[in-house]
């Protein structure tokens, strides 16, 4: 559910700014609505502060992972620095490894581009020129070649060619008029012998910074906590300047929860404040909360990685997500044996992670969807793309395992979702707006979304008349829809009137594409033992059996990839859209974030 929210108006006196903010602080209730385009020296200077304490850690953690990968082990002992000193430290190191890199490719590009020319010293060739011996590099086609050779008192050598074109020295005991010969004009700084020795010289900087940047590792925990910090002391001071002084009253505006609202009272009454509650006006934008069982909050991690929450005026539809998008994920996938690999992955990500609470909801919700993969790869007897596996017969379904029923079936289970879903999503909406417009409306769309149904399976599924009911469904639907759905005066509404019906059928069509995913995943994989079979019989079983497992594993290991895009596209798709659309969610709302003690909101 979506916990109701209050408007409130503090009112502290200016003397006690800091007593009253940080006590604010330590209540943890509510969202302050920050001032726009009002921020003090303070505030500023503490945002690049932050900025550069998230930036340096994020550098850090990035080149322990490169050394972990690398071989390389960084060091567990070594100097511990507060956070403060290694952030501005490795601030100066990162930046100075940056410059070298920056040469040091520089360099490197200089000595690619003159490596077709040899080993050459540019000062000798200087000297040479001194003493009356003038060298000129030229490039040019065989024409360019031939017309050098021709003059008199000049020697020519080819130095390379590459792609029809000559890298030639022209040597000549007099000096030769500019223009004569195709001559390549080196930089002051094209020296490759002065260039190596730079090359080098960067090489051993950058090792040295890298050296450097490596002790600092150990200390990524310190320079983590004083990140924390400043961002602590950021919020402090953006909500500081969001306060309106009203001569020596100050007042400062904000959202919380209903049930919060009491301890906000108290405290108020402990420190002095005054408060002015009321409810949210329409144009307010109101942050969501939402409070939901302990299994509910498993999906949570989802909201979090696409970014979606609903308005405040809408319908909480965890539990509905929570369901159906382990039962997409679970047809989707598909497969037992993957169901098995993604728990294993799962039990050993929770097992590394053991000690951050952060992992909790993803792992949990892994292992939901892992389980729900292995029921219904049991129930469809597909493990590994292995077709009815004797050992799995106990479990198997005769309706979704025999060839000549499977797909009929399949296809039947995922209409009758679609119809369950939007069906849910309609009744839902109905029950939330409470009118009996809405009511009537929306009842009419289930009886729309029922005629839906039979007319897709009478179709696709099991070709046959169309029953009496489908036609009296379509129209005590269509007639309730018309009468409390539309508003007639609205030409938008009657235009996108016909759409909408025809929209609805499509809804229910697309729940086709569960069925047809996952047998494209059974087919793939499949396939790919096939052609594992035909490698592995192409020469002696000794010889053949890695080429054949190789070929097989990379196979499966590629569904798996497309399996997973596969649940982002279309699993994720039919809640937040098509399911979506018929609750009546835009998913435009805002997190509830109250202005308190991160660590401890983090940990709640």
């Amino acid at each position: 559910m979506i916990v109701p929210m209050k408007k409130v108006t503090l009112l502290a006196l200016g003397s006690e700014e800091n007593s009253a903010l940080t006590a604010l602080r330590r209540l943890g209730v509510m969202q302050v609505e920050l001032a726009k385009g009002n921020e003090s020296g303070n505030t500023q200077q503490l945002a690049e502060s932050y900025d550069t304490a998230v930036r340096v850690i994020g550098a850090l953690q990035k080149y322990r992972k490169e050394c972990e990968e690398g071989g390389r082990i960084p060091p567990e002992g070594g100097k511990k620095r507060s956070g403060a000193e290694v952030i501005e430290l490795a601030s100066q190191l990162l930046e100075s490894r940056d410059r070298v890199q920056a040469e040091l490719a520089s360099v490197q590009q200089k000595l690619r581009h003159l490596e077709i020319w040899g080993d050459f010293d540019r000062d000798r060739i200087e000297e040479l020129c001194a003493k009356g011996v003038y060298v000129y590099l030229c490039s040019g086609r065989e024409s360019a070649l031939e017309a050098a050779e021709a003059l008199e008192n000049a020697d020519t050598q080819v130095i390379a060619v590459e792609s029809g074109r000559y890298f030639f020295a022209v040597i000549s005991t007099v000096e030769i008029e500019p223009g004569v010969l195709p001559e390549v004009r080196l930089g002051a700084d094209d020296n490759p012998p002065a260039l190596r020795r730079r090359e080098e010289e960067l090489l051993n900087e950058r090792q040295a910074l890298q050296d450097e940047i490596e002790e600092l590792l150990v200390s990524i925990p310190a320079a983590m906590r004083r990140a924390a910090l400043l961002g602590g002391e950021l919020e402090f001071s953006r909500v500081s300047d969001s306060l309106a002084e009203h001569g020596e009253v100050v007042s400062l505006n904000g959202f919380v929860p209903e049930p919060a609202v009491p301890e906000l009272e108290k405290a108020a009454e402990k420190n002095g404040w005054g408060l002015l509650i009321e409810d949210p006006a329409p144009g307010d934008r109101v942050p969501t909360l939402r409070k939901s069982s302990k299994l509910v909050r498993t999906i949570e991690p989802l909201f979090q990685f696409l970014g979606i929450e609903p308005g405040y005026d809408e319908i909480d539809v965890s539990a509905g997500v929570f369901i159906f998008f382990t039962i997409f994920y679970a047809m989707i996938v598909g497969d037992a044996g993957y169901g098995l690999v993604f728990l294993a992955g799962t039990l050993l990500a929770a097992w590394k992670f053991r000690g951050n609470p952060a992992a909790k909801l993803p792992v949990r919700l892994f292992g939901l969807l892992s389980a729900a993969t292995i029921v219904w790869g049991v129930m469809t007897s597909n493990i590994f793309g292995m077709p009815n596996p004797s050992w799995l017969h106990w479990a198997e379904i005769p309706q979704l395992t025999n060839e000549s029923l499977k797909n009929a079936y399949t296809q039947l289970i995922c209409f009758s979702l679609a119809l369950l879903q939007l069906s849910m999503g309609r009744i839902w909406k109905a029950l939330h707006d409470g009118t009996v417009r809405s009511i009537i409306g929306n009842v009419g769309w289930v009886f729309f979304l029922v005629g839906n149904y039979i007319l897709t399976i009478r179709l696709l599924v099991f070709p046959g008349d169309f029953p009496m009911a489908m036609y009296v469904c379509y129209v005590v639907g269509l007639l309730m829809v018309a009468a409390c759905d539309v508003q007639w005066t609205d030409v938008a509404q009657v235009f996108q009137f016909p759409f909408s019906i025809i929209n609805s059928f499509v809804d229910v069509l697309s729940y086709i594409r569960l069925f047809a995913v996952g047998l494209a995943g059974y087919y793939i994989a499949s396939s790919f033992n096939d052609m594992g079979n035909t490698v592995f019989g192409l020469g002696p079983a000794w010889l053949m059996v890695i080429p054949a497992a190789v070929v097989i594993l990379f196979g499966h290991l590629l569904n798996l990839a497309l399996c997973l895009m596969s649940v982002m596209v279309h699993g994720v798709r039919l809640n937040t859209l098509e399911f979506s659309n018929h609750v009546g969610l835009t998913w435009a709302g805002s997190k509830f974030k109250p202005f308190g003690n991160r660590k401890k909101m983090e940990e709640q």
